[in-house]
C-alpha cells in the first residue's frame, strides 16, 4: 500500500471534521477583515471538481465564500485581454473566492485548439514564446496578490483515462447525472495526449513559491477531497487569523449597553 493510501486509511472519516475546522477558521478570518483567499480548480472533465467544492466548503458561510465557473467566453469577454473576466471575481479582505476552472483555461483549451485564439484577434499559429508570456501575466497577478494578503491556493485534480470516461458514460446511463452529459466531452478524449503535454507544461511553469501547484489524484474522490480539506485546513492555519478585539465605546454607549443588560436581566427573573 502507497503512503498515501495508508494515510487515507487511517484518515478518511475525518473530511467533516475537516470542514468544520475550515469553516471555523474562514469565520475567524472572516472577522478579521486582513486576509484573502483565492481557491483555483483545474482538471479534466468528470474530474469531480463540483462534488469536491460541496463538500470540502460546506461549512463556510455563504457571505464570505464565493464560486465562480468560467465556461467558453463571450464576445465581451474574448474582447478583452484573457485575464479581464477574472478580475472582478478576485476576493476581498475577509473572503474566499473558488475558481472553477480559471484564467488556466487560456494556457490548456485554446492550446490543444488555436483556433479559439481567432475569437480574441489572435493570428494563428502563435509563437511558443506567446505562452511563456502567458505563464508570465499569470506568475505576476498570482504574486501581486499574495503581495497583497491574498493567499491563491492551485488544485490540479488529475484523473485517469479509463476512470474519465467511465464517469463520462455513467453520465449518460444514470437519470440523475444525465443533464451533465455532453457528447463533445467524449469527442475531446481524443486529445487527451495534448492536453497532459498542456498541463505539464503548465504545471511547470506557473508552480511559484507565492502560489504551488497541489496535484491531487482523482479516480477516488473521497480521498480527493480530504487531501483538499486537509490543505485548505494547514493552509489557513497558517495564515493564524485572529479575532478582532471588541470595539471600543464612548460614555453613551457603555451607558446604553449597560441599561440593555439590566433590562434583559429582569425580563429573565
Amino acid at each position: 500500500m502507497s503512503d498515501l493510501h495508508h494515510w487515507f486509511e487511517n484518515n478518511h472519516n475525518d473530511l467533516k471534521q475537516m470542514s468544520r475546522e475550515l469553516g471555523d477558521l474562514s469565520r475567524q478570518m472572516r472577522a478579521e477583515g486582513k486576509q484573502s483567499i483565492l481557491v483555483i480548480f483545474q482538471a479534466l472533465d468528470a474530474a469531480g471538481k463540483d462534488s469536491t467544492v460541496r463538500n470540502v466548503f460546506r461549512d463556510c458561510d455563504p457571505g464570505l465564500l464565493h464560486v465562480h465557473s468560467f465556461k467558453a467566453p463571450s464576445k465581451e469577454e474574448a474582447a478583452h485581454d484573457f485575464m479581464w473576466r477574472c478580475y472582478p471575481h478576485f476576493p476581498a479582505q475577509g473572503e474566499i473566492s473558488v475558481f472553477n476552472r480559471s484564467y488556466y483555461e487560456e494556457t490548456l483549451v485554446v492550446r490543444v485548439h488555436p483556433h479559439f485564439l481567432g475569437a480574441q484577434k489572435i493570428d494563428v499559429p502563435v509563437k511558443k514564446s506567446f505562452w511563456q508570456q502567458r505563464f508570465d501575466t499569470i506568475n505576476r497577478v498570482e504574486k501581486h496578490l499574495t503581495q497583497n494578503r491574498t493567499q491563491v491556493i492551485k488544485f490540479m485534480l488529475d484523473i485517469g483515462k479509463d476512470v474519465q470516461r467511465e464517469r463520462l458514460v455513467r453520465r449518460y446511463a444514470n437519470q440523475d447525472k444525465n443533464w451533465k452529459f455532453n457528447i463533445n466531452d467524449l469527442k475531446e478524449r481524443d486529445h487527451w495526449d495534448q492536453y497532459q503535454i498542456a498541463f505539464d507544461d503548465m504545471l511547470d511553469k506557473t508552480s511559484s513559491d507565492e502560489a504551488p501547484w497541489y496535484i491531487i489524484p482523482a479516480d477516488d474522490k473521497q480521498m480527493m477531497r480530504l487531501l483538499v480539506a486537509t490543505i485548505m485546513t494547514k493552509r489557513l492555519k497558517k495564515m493564524n487569523p485572529q479575532w478582532p478585539p471588541l470595539k471600543s465605546m464612548n460614555e453613551n454607549e457603555l451607558a446604553f449597553l449597560a441599561e440593555t443588560l439590566r433590562s434583559d436581566a429582569r425580563d429573565e427573573d
